[in-house]
């Protein structure tokens, strides 16, 4: 088989699961990240290289940084980037509006700490732009992007506010982004750049008075957690931590708490029982968890021989 590259779709050959090459480990081994964010290590021999889909119109002219086609009202409010894959090693940006009547948008590149303006864009609503192209085998080196959006209404009873959001490349984060994408209709890296995402004040969480009163029946916090904390909610109930009626906000209260109280308290990891189920609370974790990288080093799947396919081991900064 050909040898295996960064970004390359695989199947494995034993088991019923796809992901991507997210790290090369030695000329034999490579880590492949699947659908859970898991990175796992296989033999290339395990793994059979599978395309993704196609891209529609590979033989047209080559789209200039104007409108490309529209999209459908129907699809998620947003600004979206997407990355389109183009034959084995090419990456086509674009950009597309569902968000206002127009979105004006200024896209900057990084370079030696320095923010060089990059591009200057007007998008009507529903509107697609190619804003550049890449290779795929050299993100490592592509640049930090800084993007500004501001959303224009011809009629509105409140003008939008400019959103700011800064963009870092790695294949492992590119696995995470790889989903349907509606304004292209197939397959590719889609990303909303308008969701403002809040980082923690760790300043403040570090000078936060874990005594006071809790805002929900979750108790205290104050003293250090144990570094297996169960989410299971007969096992919170059991633990001490109170009960609810909606389960799975209680069990998210829990975790970002006691995952608040283990940086406080300078622990280097923890991990969480959350069980297999649906995924659905595993999902909202891990979601969670890449959203705060200013705490959270990383996270993986805990020991699988001790907590099966159950449990999320997230190390602190």
């Amino acid at each position: 088989m050909n040898q295996l590259k960064l970004g390359d779709k695989v199947r494995f050959v034993n088991e019923s699961m796809e992901g991507i090459v997210t790290s090369l480990k030695d000329k034999n081994l490579v880590g492949v990240t699947v659908e859970d964010d898991f990175e796992i290590p296989v033999m290339a021999s395990e793994l059979v290289k599978i395309k993704f889909e196609e891209k529609a119109g590979n033989n047209q002219p080559e789209l200039p940084a104007a409108k490309a086609f529209k999209g459908n009202s129907i699809h998620p409010l947003g600004v979206f980037f997407a990355f389109d894959r183009v034959g084995e090693d090419g990456i086509e940006l674009f950009v597309h509006n569902n968000l206002a009547e127009w979105v004006i948008l200024n896209v900057f590149q990084k370079e030696d700490g320095v923010y060089h303006l990059w591009q200057q864009l007007k998008l009507e609503r529903e509107e697609t732009l190619l804003l550049g192209k890449y290779k795929f085998s050299a993100i490592q080196d592509w640049k930090t992007l800084l993007v500004q959006m501001l959303p224009v209404e011809s009629h509105t009873l409140k003008p939008g506010s400019l959103v700011q959001t800064e963009l870092n490349f790695g294949v492992k984060k590119f696995h995470q982004w790889l989903k349907h994408c509606f304004f292209l209709n197939r397959q590719a890296y889609m990303l909303r750049l308008d969701e403002v995402l809040e980082p923690l004040n760790l300043k403040a969480l570090t000078q936060r008075d874990f005594a006071e009163a809790p805002v929900s029946n979750i108790k205290n916090l104050k003293d250090k957690p144990s570094s297996i904390i169960d989410l299971h909610y007969e096992a919170l109930q059991r633990n001490g931590y109170g009960s609810a009626t909606d389960i799975t906000a209680f069990q998210m209260d829990v975790f970002t708490q006691t995952l608040e109280a283990a940086f406080v308290h300078q622990m280097k990891e923890i991990v969480y029982i959350h069980g297999v189920g649906n995924a659905y609370l595993k999902n909202k974790i891990r979601t969670w968890l890449s959203k705060h990288p200013e705490m959270v080093s990383e996270f993986e799947e805990a020991d699988l021989l001790q907590f099966g396919n159950g449990a999320t081991l997230v190390k602190l900064k």
